[in-house]
């Protein structure tokens, strides 16, 4: 706040607009005259005399579309024309032309059709980008384009992470319409129908993300102890396995891995020192040998990103 002006983060959801409306004319009968609101959510406002002013908003694409006769049309009962944001238009109308109740709907099905075009321009194209991208590029990176590399963890993440989001958001939206419309038509069955479907359709999206999740950091596999070394046999590693030789100068590791999806970490040496050899299935390697140069206690860890097949060391 900066003398005659005001700066304020307010955030309201897209069913929310009474409650905008409300906040912006008490700020006006407090002495502060809406000005702009800017994205996330900060309304600014500058001083001025209280008085009774009733904001209202519009969410109509077609009017904007066709600004003039737009306006006009509100302004011939009265609304002045502020600005648009993000979709809705505001205006206002000072209290000794109107009471602050006055309303730019007549009747609640005006309201409902107000909410359903707030729906077509703002949740459906969430709802595109939902099911054409993220949920899609979230599933191939947890099932795999045949490799587990970081970069595709990063991006299962990335997506897990922005799939939670828009689950979230459409849960909400979802909830209020519901009341607001169930508020409309109480015993409407297609209503009550609709949303088991919308509800149905979230739940099972939820269901995909988690079992999906539980699956990228499962692990299927078997590990062969044999008289020099062991056999790893897996159909999912995604963990990290870890044994222990002793091992003395000259001996020689030799590593054989067969395998075709996901990739396999290996790391040999010792627990407190610098490793004597690190490789990962991108460089390719199927048959590999280490020879240890010092007598002492090594650790082979083998690391498994979505990693199928079978990797065997031996100790000779």
């Amino acid at each position: 706040m900066m003398g005659n002006t005001k700066k304020v983060f307010k955030w309201f959801s897209i069913t929310q607009y009474k409650q905008e409306e409300e906040y912006l004319s008490s700020m006006h009968r407090n002495g502060w005259k809406f000005t702009k609101v800017v994205f996330p959510g900060l309304y600014f406002f500058e001083k001025c005399e209280p008085e009774n002013v009733a904001y209202r908003l519009d969410y109509n694409q077609e009017g904007i579309a066709n600004k003039a006769e737009y306006v006009q049309m509100f302004s011939d009962c009265g609304w002045e024309y502020l600005f648009d944001f993000v979709g809705y238009s505001y205006f206002c109308k000072a209290s000794d032309e109107a009471d602050t109740h006055d309303e730019i709907f007549c009747d609640d099905e005006s309201r409902l059709d107000m909410m359903k075009r707030v729906y077509r321009g703002r949740i459906i194209p969430l709802v595109i980008l939902f099911f054409c991208i993220i949920l899609p590029q979230f599933t191939m990176n947890v099932f795999g384009y045949g490799g587990g590399s970081i970069v595709q963890d990063i991006l299962s993440v990335t997506f897990l992470v922005l799939g939670i989001l828009y689950l979230s958001l459409f849960c909400i939206f979802t909830v209020q319409f519901h009341q607001y419309e169930k508020k409309i038509h109480p015993e409407d069955e297609q209503v009550k129908w609709k949303y088991a479907g919308i509800y149905f359709a979230i739940i099972a999206c939820a269901l995909v993300f988690g079992g999906a999740v539980c699956f990228k950091f499962s692990s299927d596999y078997n590990i062969s102890d044999r008289e020099n070394g062991f056999v790893i046999e897996t159909e999912r590693l995604n963990k990290t396995v870890v044994k222990e030789f002793d091992l003395k100068k000259g001996d020689v590791v030799e590593v054989t891995h067969q395998g075709d999806t996901g990739s396999w970490y290996v790391r040999i040496g010792k627990s407190d020192e610098e490793p004597i050899f690190y490789g990962n299935t991108y460089d390719e390697f199927e048959r590999f040998s280490v020879e240890i140069q010092e007598d002492g206690t090594y650790q082979i860890v083998c690391k498994g990103r979505n990693a199928k097949g079978n990797i065997e060391f031996k100790i000779k």
